[in-house]
């Protein structure tokens, strides 16, 4: 007799590891997000052409 105990999801190991400690993939997600974010606004030249 075979017993299969289905998970309750497909991702259980991740599921726990996010309890533990935190999604830490979304928030490197997020600072990823604000570091580009950053950097684009650090990078945008064009109001200097609008000042000419």
């Amino acid at each position: 007799m075979t017993t299969s105990t289905r998970p309750s999801s497909p991702t259980p190991i991740y599921e726990e590891l996010v309890e533990e400690h935190g999604d830490i993939l979304a928030e490197a997600r997020e600072a990823a997000e604000r570091s580009q974010l950053t950097a684009s606004q650090a990078l945008d030249w064009s109001d200097l052409r609008r000042r000419d």
